[in-house]
């Protein structure tokens, strides 16, 4: 007798690739996802991994940005990260790098396979309806004959956007690594340090005003003195030796907007008219003025010193600067200097057009020269 049957549906599935690493080194672990024909909208899991062994931060992949969702994390035990990524929209969430793993391989790891699991998935459709996802682990061998790589290429961030673009003059960027810098993390008392806790970042051998060293990350305001060049060569030191070395390309500008909760994506870092800060829960007036803080606009006139706090003269960026909510042209009234705050932090005043949409999450664009800033920032208007 002559039996038939369909073949089984393949879930959605998120999934994790198989590494190689040396001990105390920096390596890249992609989160990716196939929706496989589902319609996702909404996904929450947890991440299990041995804590003593490595550590990680998260940086948004392009599926994941160019969704309009949000990604959020809390650590559940030393072992145990939960991911949740969800949004005000119905959008599915397309195929493709959710977010990167910056792993972190612990100096004293032992050799041997440590597994990276993906568990407790769970999937919603754009109705809030429950779909079965799969997570699928992947696995750090950690082998004393890998090569040791304390700064990935792509571990050269901007600071407001979490992306790996070429860097500009004077943008704030991440950089994210292992044993970078001092075991005990450190801020300035001075926003012209160059040196701390031992800890030096150098483009093309000037040395980078420092806002934060540990020893995973680093925060730094890259020299205006790279300005015009099509490349520059970044050396980490600390006490005196070189740590990690690559070489950057270099553009104009790199335009981002800081966002409330430092990932990138969602509701921007953006000040009402009346100086209250822009949310749902307190949205913009449409024909107002709002206020947001971005990095990345390249050199300004006068030009940008290295370092130094904004004070009577307000340098204001070489190329032109525009704005765009929820795809109309705002009106800029001011864009330079943030007065008081340290070079290489932009102010943009820009004015809410009449006929711009209502919503909580309205999106906003930045414009400097022919480049914009990365998809997924918004600010709420009534």
């Amino acid at each position: 007798m002559l039996s038939l049957s369909a073949p089984a549906a393949i879930s959605s599935q998120i999934s994790l690739s198989n590494q190689s690493a040396a001990p105390g080194s920096s390596i890249l672990f992609p989160v990716t996802f196939a929706s496989e024909g589902a319609s996702i909208s909404g996904i929450q899991f947890d991440l299990e991994y041995d804590g003593s062994t490595m550590s990680f931060a998260t940086t948004l992949g392009d599926a994941l940005r160019q969704s309009g969702k949000n990604m959020y994390s809390a650590d559940l035990a030393s072992n145990r990260k939960r991911i949740l990524i969800v949004g005000t929209n119905q959008s599915q969430i397309p195929d493709g790098a959710l977010f990167n793993l910056f792993v972190n391989v612990s100096a004293s790891a032992s050799q041997g396979s440590y597994p990276l699991k993906i568990a407790a998935v769970v999937g919603t459709d754009p109705n809030g309806v429950p779909v079965a996802v799969l997570g699928l682990a992947g696995t750090l061998t950690v082998s004393a004959s890998a090569t040791i790589t304390r700064l990935q290429v792509n571990g050269v961030l901007n600071a407001a956007s979490w992306s790996a673009d070429p860097v500009a003059p004077g943008e704030i960027v991440t950089l994210i690594g292992s044993g970078i810098g001092p075991l005990t993390p450190r801020t300035p008392t001075s926003p012209s340090a160059t040196v701390l806790a031992g800890t030096s970042v150098l483009f093309d051998g000037v040395p980078a005003p420092l806002l934060f060293v540990g020893p995973n990350q680093i925060n730094a305001v890259v020299p205006y003195e790279i300005y015009a060049k099509a490349n520059t060569e970044l050396k980490i030191t600390l006490q005196q030796q070189t740590v990690a070395a690559t070489s950057l390309t270099v553009g104009g500008a790199a335009p981002a907007i800081f966002t409330v909760g430092y990932s990138g994506v969602g509701q921007g870092a953006i000040l009402n008219q009346d100086l209250t800060i822009n949310s749902p829960t307190d949205p913009a007036e449409k024909g107002s003025i709002v206020t947001l803080f971005a990095t990345g606009a390249g050199q300004t006139d006068p030009p940008g010193q290295d370092g130094q706090l904004a004070g009577a003269v307000l340098p204001k960026p070489l190329l032109p600067v525009a704005v765009q909510i929820g795809g109309l042209d705002a009106e800029v009234q001011y864009a330079g200097a943030a007065p008081g705050l340290i070079s290489g932090l932009l102010q943009v005043n820009a004015k809410i057009p009449e006929k711009a949409p209502s919503g909580a999450a309205i999106p906003i664009e930045l414009i400097i020269g022919q480049i914009s800033s990365p998809a997924g920032v918004t600010l709420a208007i009534k």
